[in-house]
């Protein structure tokens, strides 16, 4: 079967790259489109046709049919011819700069996404693709309702998948490394991005790298054991709220407040001011421990108006089903992450409010290296 290739250095290079481009893809869908396509209407009139003939020499005394047979198999040669051209005339490509898809033969049409605007990647196998290790990958740009682009029964498609997710990176690490850095220093840096994207992994990382970290989920949970705290919450919402030890319990508390926007602003109210005031002194004390910046690891950063305490803010980018492969482990499943996302801004807005973006959806190492490029460029060290 036709299989992804990378033909960087062919002597039949697309003409539709430019010079400096790197051809990173290039290939075509499985031969089976041919055949199994849902487009493959063709096959059902000589189909029918070559059914009724067997009727007829079944019950009929004249036996066959000449005609029927001939345009049967007529219309069926025709068809098969037609379905080949248009699996020659299709083509994908990858490229370090854009996915392109090009198909049509008496009229050349297409499509093509710059891999900066590529937001998610899906995965779907019909019965036929899952018997032959094939599969159809729609990508998604941000504000789409749907794919704006599909791969239709490719080869092979996890490699695929991860090809593109390394080239989405690579893009979105070259857009986002041209900003100039920061004029207050140690700067203060911000981490936003969608449930279970990783910014606890990249606070991990940057803390690594010097950096001094604020975990502001971490000092909002200590928060809610102070006894003031505890005494409103159950002045709000009743003794349900804790556990039977008398402490709060954070799972109630999540209930409640996720299900009651009222609710959550008047913890918010409560809670945030402390968190606030625990790092009124952080620039100093990143100052004071030579660190290269400070970070603010806020899972709420710009609903709760944290973004306005930072220099910067880092998106940080996942695709939705690694993101929801990870919350899995919390017992969460699509309509959870739907419940608790749809209480927050979405993740559209929080990108174009945000200074830079890192993509995670490849390698530790490679997560690594992004966050370490984007740390030097803020920093102006890099």
């Amino acid at each position: 079967m036709t299989g992804p290739a990378q033909p960087s250095d062919s002597p039949d290079r697309p003409r539709l790259l430019a010079a400096d481009e790197r051809l990173l893809l290039h290939f075509r869908p499985s031969p089976l489109l041919i055949l199994f396509h849902r487009q493959s209407w063709w096959l059902i009139p000589p189909a029918l046709a070559l059914l009724t003939q067997l009727v007829f020499n079944r019950l009929a005394a004249s036996g066959r049919v000449p005609w029927l047979t001939d345009a049967a198999v007529a219309w069926l040669a025709f068809g098969l011819a037609w379905r080949i051209v248009l699996w020659l005339a299709r083509a994908y490509m990858l490229t370090d700069r854009r996915l392109i898809v090009r198909t049509g033969v008496l009229r050349m049409a297409g499509a093509e996404v710059p891999l900066h605007r590529i937001q998610h990647t899906t995965l779907t196998r019909s019965f036929i693709e899952q018997l032959f290790n094939l599969g159809t990958i729609g990508v998604t740009t941000a504000g789409a309702d749907g794919p704006v682009v599909n791969l239709l029964m490719v080869n092979d498609p996890d490699a695929v998948i991860r090809r593109i997710r390394e080239a989405t990176e690579h893009a979105a690490g070259r857009r986002a490394f041209s900003s100039p850095p920061l004029s207050h220093h140690p700067p203060i840096i911000g981490l936003a991005g969608g449930i279970g994207s990783g910014k606890s992994e990249v606070a991990r990382i940057l803390a690594d790298l010097g950096c001094i970290v604020v975990d502001s989920d971490k000092e909002a949970k200590e928060a809610l054991d102070r006894p003031e705290v505890r005494d409103r919450l159950v002045a709000w919402w009743g003794p349900s709220v804790l556990d039977a030890s008398g402490r709060v319990n954070r799972r109630a508390v999540a209930d409640i407040v996720f299900a009651s926007p009222k609710d959550r602003a008047a913890l918010e109210s409560l809670v945030h001011p402390l968190v606030r005031a625990r790092r009124a002194d952080l620039r100093d004390r990143a100052r004071a421990a030579n660190a290269p910046a400070a970070v603010i690891d806020a899972p709420l950063l710009f609903e709760a108006g944290v973004d306005a305490e930072c220099d910067a803010v880092l998106f940080i980018d996942s695709p939705r089903e690694v993101r929801l492969a990870r919350l899995k482990g919390r017992g969460w499943d699509e309509a959870e992450l739907a419940r608790r996302e749809s209480a927050q801004l979405p993740l559209e807005e929080k990108q174009r409010r945000s200074t830079m973006t890192i993509v995670n959806a490849g390698t530790p190492e490679a997560l690594r290296e992004s966050t370490a490029r984007a740390l030097a460029n803020l920093t102006g060290t890099g």
